[in-house]
């Protein structure tokens, strides 16, 4: 490879001479890039002034303003309030009467009166429960006379119910309470 590289050198060197062709004169480097950057800036300015005037511009250009200024004015459209209403009045009341016809029929139909009666008894414990209403609330409520008959006159406890609670539960755990 160095052979054929020496080959092409002696070849050039035969054709050229020693002397190098290629050569820079004296200060150029030191103003190259001014040179470049003032060409750069000169290429990209206009050739020509960016500003020119129509031929007769100032002879027709109060012809042309008093034309714009003086034309007759355009007759605006005129749409009355009341060709609108009359157009929306058909609407507005197949509207209303869809409405009136559909409330009834599915609203004022349904016959579910609220009672205490239609509420659970879980739905009465789980508000008694949720609520801030405490034993002095209900104590001032209830009558007197409800409250000295009988504690348990608003349970539905029945003497076998009782009975058959008292024999299911664990007796061991009370006696071990009491000691």
């Amino acid at each position: 490879m160095n052979k054929e590289l020496k080959n092409r050198e002696n070849y050039i060197i035969s054709k050229v001479g020693k002397n190098n062709p290629f050569s820079v004169p004296k200060g150029y480097l030191n103003d190259v890039e001014s040179n470049i950057f003032s060409k750069i800036n000169e290429d990209s300015l206009p050739v020509s002034s960016g500003f020119g005037i129509p031929a007769n511009y100032f002879k027709e250009l109060e012809d042309s303003i008093l034309e714009k200024v003086s034309s007759t004015k355009k007759e605006t459209k005129v749409i009355s309030l009341k060709d609108r209403i009359l157009k929306v009045v058909p609407f507005a009341a197949a509207a209303s009467i869809i409405l009136f016809i559909g409330l009834n029929t599915f609203v004022f139909n349904q016959n579910n009166e609220i009672s205490i009666d239609n509420l659970t008894e879980s739905d009465i414990e789980y508000w008694l429960n949720n609520s801030d209403i405490h034993d002095s609330d209900v104590a001032l409520v209830l009558d007197d006379d409800i409250l000295e008959e009988n504690g348990f006159s608003l349970t539905n406890l029945k003497d076998e119910n009782i009975e058959e609670y008292i024999n299911s539960i664990d007796n061991s755990s009370l006696l071990n309470e009491i000691n």
